[in-house]
């Protein structure tokens, strides 16, 4: 029998063939699919998964990545086998929820729009993490669920997102640099990342903080060793108070173009340098 996982909070219109896998849309009407999956107040159906070879941990790996596809959390259930008849009516049409909370906007456009540019993101990202090795070698895991944790919490906390986000960055850029952590501070490896994967930054640029990686290591170390959520830095013999609250979204937005790099994954329409004019798509 087919082996089937329900998709909770998912937007998609078209179906697609990924992998192992097809995904069958439960909407086919822009509107109607962007309604669903967007409601916060609970997890409507809006998809399944369908195919011979599905386990649990395509599911958990799956789920992460459409959470992170939405930045809204979303739910893939364990794989059930189902009949030939319609595998939706397996399935309850919505869930409970305490409330889902919005990461700022789904990463990549509408199916509708791009066609199966998510779909492919999904392949390629599944891929990935299923190369054990890769995975291990690049910390992408790492990046990846770090990533989505940070509005998959009950109640967000800032502090928790940060240091979730760093992290999770730091231990990306060490592995793909080589760069262990005895010898140098985190702020070069995450340079040296970023400069390779094409981003204008500096470990350190008095002139534009926000493209200075120093900015958001001195936060860190503040929020971890003295749990302050600003830093005081002397930056050409003048002390300057950073807050964390001004710096939070940028690397926020940061990180989600690392993952797209990590995969490595590109559409034509994600905007490289959205993490600073806020402009998501091209």
């Amino acid at each position: 029998m087919t082996r089937c996982c329900a998709v909770y909070g998912y937007e998609c219109t078209r179906p697609a063939s990924i992998g192992r896998f097809d995904l069958q849309p439960r909407y086919r009407t822009l509107s109607e699919a962007h309604e669903k999956a967007r409601d916060k107040s609970k997890y409507h159906l809006t998809a399944v998964i369908v195919g011979d070879r599905i386990d649990d941990l395509l599911a958990f790996r799956l789920e992460a990545i459409l959470s992170f596809i939405e930045h809204l959390d979303v739910i893939v259930t364990d794989p059930i086998e189902v009949g030939a008849s319609n595998p939706f009516e397996a399935f309850p049409s919505t869930l409970p929820t305490h409330g889902r909370h919005d990461g700022g906007g789904a990463t990549l456009m509408e199916d509708m729009f791009i066609g199966n540019s998510r779909a492919k993101f999904i392949g390629a990202c599944l891929e990935h993490l299923e190369d054990e090795a890769r995975s291990a070698r690049t910390r992408f895991g790492d990046l990846l669920f770090k990533k989505v944790e940070t509005f998959r919490q009950r109640r967000p906390l800032v502090e928790v997102s940060y240091f979730l986000l760093y992290s999770g960055l730091e231990a990306h850029a060490r592995a793909v640099t080589n760069d262990p952590s005895s010898r140098h501070s985190s702020s070069v490896p995450i340079t040296n990342l970023l400069v390779g994967y094409g981003f204008d930054v500096s470990v350190e640029r008095p002139a534009d903080l926000k493209r200075a990686m120093s900015t958001y290591t001195h936060l860190r170390n503040a929020l971890f060793h003295n749990a302050q959520l600003e830093a005081e830095v002397n930056i050409n013999g003048h002390i300057t108070v950073l807050k964390l609250r001004d710096y939070y979204v940028e690397l926020l937005l940061l990180v989600s173009l690392v993952v797209f790099k990590a995969v490595p994954f590109d559409d034509g329409h994600i905007n490289w340098n959205s993490w600073i004019d806020r402009q998501p798509f091209k």
